[in-house]
């Protein structure tokens, strides 16, 4: 598999009254970066302003994404692989067209139990 460079983000329009995304295309790209290759993960924010952020995420099986939070509430979208989210004492087993809900600042841990796709979409307070 060839690696391929990320376009400058400077390029990259992330705000815009109108932003269109083929997904599956998306997801190619982000499997042929050195980040996924020589990696445990890759990821391309598609829409970030003041309010929101919406983030592609990947993640190689066995991957986890330590405990953290951020200050708004989320949404993840998962597109493919199944995935662990846990939240407190709640744990969550997501596969392809999962969906998940968490209430802002709380801290969560997401592990891949599969290689997986999934969007991440954060409000920021104001």
């Amino acid at each position: 598999m060839s690696e391929s460079k990320r376009e400058n983000p400077k390029d990259r329009v992330l705000k815009a009254p109108l932003l269109n995304f083929a997904i599956d295309k998306e997801i190619e790209r982000l499997k042929k970066e050195s980040s996924w290759i020589n990696g445990d993960r890759n990821a391309v924010t598609l829409q970030k302003d003041s309010n929101l952020r919406v983030v592609l995420i990947t993640l190689h099986k066995g991957v986890t994404l330590h405990e953290h939070k951020v200050e708004g509430p989320i949404t993840l979208f998962v597109l493919s692989g199944k995935i662990n989210f846990i939240a407190g004492e709640e744990k969550v087993n997501a596969k392809s067209n999962g969906f998940i809900v968490l209430d802002k600042a709380i801290s969560h841990d997401v592990e891949a139990l599969e290689d997986s796709s999934f969007i991440l979409t954060i409000i920021q307070p104001k």
